[in-house]
């Protein structure tokens, strides 16, 4: 989840050193991972787990696999999983799917009606409900997009709203929904709606936002009404759009801290830069380190470009250190001391490999490493 912030959005930091350690605990976490990028802030950092880390990575053996429903007349298709209440939420061609996320045992599939005219859905679960935003994949110049809410438990629609834009990012924090898209015949939106029932709270026409929620603070910035920026950033509140604060730009939030307290912005010219999420200040600026796949965990700030994965220290954004990957690097996921890319694990701390190559789309909670690798969903835990 191009992505989806948790309640609560403020998430404790764990330290390194006690993620690493050589023991795995008596007993795993509890399996949540209920956004995209495991939380509203789409910060790809998990602190609470503790059983897989630099000890244990080398000893992961293969739990349990599904085969993710496969169509070639479908224009939708698998993305990453999303974990809450013990229950792995997984897409496919088809639809999507329920799994135990112990044993991988079935718990309901929900299918598209028209599987040839939608898009693979970003998913998030806010209370009791798991949330899909996609949209159809047939029309160039007018697409439409639409939101579905899943009971989580049952599979039963509980509401789903057409909307006359296609979808280009989501996000779930607080109970709203919002989201934002362009196209020929639409101009561009940030609409939020209320996730229990799908009801409209606001809309500001002519801006833009991302998949990235700083404890229920967006970042929004102006734009021509099809794509291009064209004036400030603004930091509105979720549930009611009110303006926090304005700075002049325009900013395309990646992700937040998980304390909520910053958010990691690119630039116009291409700078990843740090921004304080009260004030709007920027705390710093790193000069031509744009990058749409970042992670953050309080202590350094890590992206990706090529097959190169760098960590910037997260109170300068100086260089912490860099390694380059025999593969091209993917989006960064840190959890238990760890540091996935894409290729070899490594360490968070300086980047030395810490276990074996896992590609595709991982996550990492309750004790189990959850891969999706094209229509294949694998889950691994320590032997």
């Amino acid at each position: 989840m191009p992505a989806f912030t948790r309640t609560p959005a403020v998430v404790l930091s764990i330290a390194l050193a006690a993620a690493a350690a050589a023991t795995p605990a008596a007993a795993a976490p509890a399996s949540l991972w209920d956004h995209p990028g495991y939380d509203a802030e789409d910060s790809y950092y998990n602190p609470a787990e503790s059983v897989i880390n630099a000890g244990s990575i080398a000893k992961l053996g293969k739990k349990w696999s599904v085969n993710l429903r496969k169509s070639d007349a479908s224009c939708s298709g698998p993305s990453a999983p999303v974990l809450a209440g013990g229950r792995l939420f997984a897409t496919d061609h088809l639809g999507i799917s329920s799994y135990a996320a112990a044993d991988g045992k079935l718990g309901w599939r929900f299918d598209w009606a028209d599987i040839m005219d939608n898009e693979v859905p970003r998913l998030a679960v806010s209370d009791g409900l798991l949330i899909a935003a996609n949209g159809d994949c047939n029309s160039q110049s007018d697409p439409d997009g639409q939101l579905t809410a899943i009971d989580v438990v049952t599979g039963k629609q509980r509401w789903q709203l057409p909307l006359d834009m296609p979808i280009y990012s989501a996000v779930v924090d607080k109970g709203v929904v919002v989201v934002t898209g362009w196209s020929q015949s639409d101009e561009e939106a940030v609409v939020a709606y209320r996730a229990r029932d799908g009801r409209q709270l606001w809309r500001k026409v002519n801006h833009s936002t991302t998949g990235v929620s700083a404890n229920g603070v967006l970042l929004i910035h102006k734009t021509d009404g099809y794509g291009e920026p064209a004036g400030d950033t603004a930091a509105v509140d979720i549930g009611t759009g009110a303006t926090r604060w304005t700075r002049k730009g325009g900013w395309t939030a990646q992700a937040a801290s998980p304390r909520a307290d910053r958010f990691y912005v690119t630039s116009q010219d291409r700078s990843l830069v740090a921004i304080d999420a009260a004030t709007g200040k920027a705390v710093w600026t790193a000069a031509g380190k744009e990058s749409a796949l970042v992670a953050a965990d309080g202590t350094r700030v890590y992206r990706t470009e090529g097959r190169g994965v760098e960590a910037l220290d997260a109170r300068t954004g100086k260089r912490a250190w860099i390694t380059q990957l025999g593969v091209e690097a993917t989006q960064p996921v840190r959890a238990g001391g760890l540091l996935y890319a894409g290729g070899a694990v490594l360490n968070a701390s300086d980047g030395t490999v810490a276990g074996p190559v896992f590609g595709g789309r991982v996550v990492v909670t309750g004790g189990l490493l959850y891969q999706v690798l094209g229509n294949l969903l694998v889950t691994y835990g320590v032997r």
